[in-house]
């Protein structure tokens, strides 16, 4: 192997960690890459759970090398386009971290090579052994850049002949998706029925939770007609598009809806103080930023040079926002009942407090198992179980909705008297005091 001591960019950090963990970073849609001068040693273009037979098909135009001083025959036969399994994962990592050139791995196999430039190729590979296998690009000649247009198909062929454009593992992704879109659906209209039965009590919170199931339904709806558009043809057309836009949406609805309920709006307040509104605009436009990154990412691919960017950016700011929504909640209950004029205040005040201690465990177990959680579990298991894996998330998803719209359905539990302006006043002043008292907690 040949060591290439070139610093080590975020990228290839971040694609070390993809690696490790098992995760699957890219889309098997058919592809196409478009190279201009770039130097990077390592590129991987996909990676993909083949059955047997499954075939990778890759055709090149426009290739083109540059390079001072001109490269010799053993280094140009090292630069080009290889694949390799799951076994091979350990001299993957070795290329990123120490951009080391591989191609002498008894696990790397190349697909085309520069030994003699193809400026217009077309090759197709069987793939006889079912694994998961890496789809990527080395430079092994230093002070080298590459230029050229690259389309990747990656598919299985199913016993009656049609090709299947889905990764293996991700199979039953689609019905998956379906269903979980069905069941939201059908939550929906449960709650929507369960307000109007309890009009007198519905709050704007009810009508933002209610929202969220709307988006919430139609992102899971648009991502699974995706999956199934990339299963039979290999392109999700304007379906990925629908599923980004309202997934982004739904997010970003997501942490507004949560920190509008552990702040009390409109359950056992009417209005918010100003420390409350800046945590929460602050905590939204977090969010805001963490779900434009995750539309760059499932949008530009791991090919992209600003890929690592993006995506440290996106866990970085995701991970601050699970902080900030598991700050602890229920101190600043203890002043709802002073800023409101109640009826049997004792009994409301203990109602209250057993709301949001009951609300922050729910919210403590959801975030432990959706980033902690998912995280190991990805980390140990094969890729064989991913598709579990986004089952499992799934489902831990849609428990936490129940949890948490049954907690806070419309009930004359959560009543609330406006309040006159001398006791609002008075409430405001002890709700900023509590807001201090857990930002300095």
């Amino acid at each position: 192997m040949h060591p290439i001591t070139t610093p080590i960019p975020t990228t290839t950090l971040l694609l070390i960690l993809l690696l490790l963990l098992h995760l699957h970073p890219t889309n098997s849609e058919i592809q196409t890459f478009h190279l201009h001068s770039d130097s990077r040693p390592f590129i991987l273009f996909q990676d993909f759970g083949f059955t047997s037979p499954g075939f990778i098909s890759i055709s090149v135009s426009s290739a083109s090398i540059s390079s001072y001083p001109t490269p010799t025959p053993t280094l140009l036969s090292s630069i080009g386009c290889y694949y390799a399994p799951s076994p091979a994962r350990p001299a993957l990592e070795q290329a990123l971290l120490q951009h080391s050139c591989i191609t002498s791995d008894p696990f790397v196999f190349p697909i085309f090579t520069f030994n003699e430039p193809p400026k217009h190729f077309n090759q197709t590979i069987l793939i006889s052994i079912p694994d998961l296998y890496f789809i990527f690009f080395l430079n092994c000649a230093h002070n080298s850049s590459i230029s050229m247009t690259l389309n990747l198909e990656t598919y299985n062929v199913k016993p009656n002949g049609d090709l299947d454009f889905i990764d293996d593992q991700f199979a039953n992704l689609p019905t998956t998706l379906f269903i979980f879109s069905f069941l939201y659906l059908s939550f929906l209209l449960a709650w929507s029925y369960y307000c109007n039965k309890n009009k007198q009590f519905v709050r704007k919170i009810h009508e933002f939770m209610a929202l969220l199931l709307f988006f919430r339904v139609f992102e899971l709806l648009f991502h699974a007609c995706s999956q199934h558009r990339i299963r039979q043809i290999g392109s999700p057309y304007l379906w990925k598009i629908f599923w980004l836009l309202t997934y982004f949406i739904r997010n970003v609805l997501f942490i507004n809806v949560i920190m509008l309920i552990r702040a009390g709006w409109s359950l056992f307040r009417p209005n918010l103080q100003n420390l409350q509104i800046r945590a929460i605009f602050v905590t939204v436009g977090l969010q805001f930023v963490a779900s434009t990154c995750f539309v760059l990412i499932n949008g530009l691919g791991t090919s992209s040079s600003g890929y690592g960017l993006w995506t440290v950016t996106y866990y970085a700011v995701d991970f601050i926002c699970c902080v900030i929504m598991t700050l602890p909640v229920s101190p600043s209950i203890d002043n709802v009942v002073v800023s409101a004029k109640l009826e049997e205040k004792e009994e409301k005040k203990w109602v209250y407090k057993r709301a949001y201690e009951s609300f922050a465990l729910t919210l403590y177990i959801y975030v432990g198992f959706t980033r902690l959680g998912m995280f190991l579990i990805r980390a140990i298991t094969s890729y064989n179980l991913w598709g579990l894996s986004i089952a499992l998330e799934l489902t831990i998803e849609l428990i936490f909705y129940g949890v948490v719209y049954s907690m806070f359905g419309p009930s004359e539990r959560y009543d609330y008297v406006v309040l006159e302006d001398r006791e609002e006043d008075h409430g405001g002043n002890a709700s900023l005091l509590a807001d201090l008292r857990l930002l300095e907690f």
